[in-house]
């Protein structure tokens, strides 16, 4: 499949092939390079600070997994 990157920079997805990986529209996708080429995958959350992809909840526009934030809580808790 061949498309054309529009003026503003943009290239369409078309439906169908979003629809074969489970792409919704408005999902949240990464976008990464080797130099050569560009890929783009669904976005899956990870905690920003321990990497971990199992219960991760966006506080405040921040990816943190459940145990990370219990941990904050903790700290927090404390003082």
């Amino acid at each position: 499949m061949t498309k054309k990157i529009s003026k503003s920079g943009s290239v369409h997805l078309p439906k169908e092939l979003r629809s074969e990986i489970g792409m919704p529209t408005g999902c949240a996708v990464d976008i990464n390079t080797d130099g050569e080429s560009i890929t783009i995958c669904k976005h899956i959350p990870v905690c920003r600070f321990c990497g971990s992809a199992e219960y991760v909840l966006n506080v405040l526009g921040i990816e943190i997994c459940r145990r990370c934030a219990e941990k904050i809580k903790e700290k927090v808790d404390e003082k």
